[in-house]
């Protein structure tokens, strides 16, 4: 879903939908939708008597199992929904939530482990924050360390280039900030994964501000909207 920030009369896309219009993900989303019907026929359907490696699936069985992707895509939003309230909670409030779900307690768990053996303190939690054609909003900023980063709480399988970019335009959003990264709060573990994008800030600002021009190039109404003066 995208998003917008309206601001001074212009209506600027998020930093996220930016770099989803300029990202191919259409490989891995299809493997994984794909994986997610054969997942759900080998959770629900009854294995065959006769053959090994078979299952017994009716007509009904398959039109449900086709859309199973969206169930879980849904159920990954909410826990991933769920563990950042439990964090901005903590954060503000000092006090640890009362979690019920287990996946949302095992990535607020992840973040414990985390600021245990970090020193956060924060300056804004969920801070809007815009640049040069676009908006967004920042998970976390604050102090690291002792240094001011921009930090993003991600409950995914995995750490994708796309958080590169993303947590670096909001640092250039934020001239005080000296560092950038994601923390990866896994939902199975319960551990957390640091990774760190200071170094190569420079030039995933550079990839980012590419997709902003591309973005808007693909998107004339929507540069008109923005006030997009084209790069030449």
């Amino acid at each position: 879903m995208s998003r917008h920030y309206k601001i001074d009369g212009f209506e600027l896309p998020s930093v996220t939908t930016i770099i989803s219009d300029c990202s191919d993900k259409s490989g891995a989303l299809t493997q994984w939708a794909a994986n997610m019907v054969v997942e759900w026929i080998r959770s629900h359907c009854r294995p065959s008597r006769i053959t090994e490696d078979t299952w017994i699936a009716t007509g009904e069985n398959l039109d449900e199992a086709r859309f199973n992707f969206r169930n879980v895509s849904q159920e990954a939003l909410d826990v991933g929904g769920g563990v950042h309230d439990a964090i901005e909670y903590y954060l503000k409030t000092g006090k640890e939530p009362k979690i019920e779900h287990d996946q949302i307690l095992a990535g607020f768990l992840a973040f414990l482990e985390f600021k245990d053996e970090y020193k956060l303190e924060p300056i804004a939690l969920e801070e809007t924050v815009y640049g040069e054609y676009f908006g967004g909003r920042t998970d976390y900023r604050g102090m690291f360390n002792g240094s001011e980063y921009i930090i993003d709480w991600k409950s995914s399988k995995a750490v994708y280039p796309e958080m590169r970019y993303q947590t670096a335009a909001y640092r250039s959003c934020c001239p005080s900030v000296v560092g950038n990264g994601v923390v990866r709060l896994d939902k199975e573990t319960g551990l957390p994964e640091w990774k760190d994008f200071s170094k190569t800030y420079e030039r995933d600002l550079k990839v980012f501000k590419t997709m902003v021009d591309l973005y808007y190039l693909r998107h004339p109404q929507l540069a008109k909207k923005a006030g997009y003066k084209e790069v030449t």
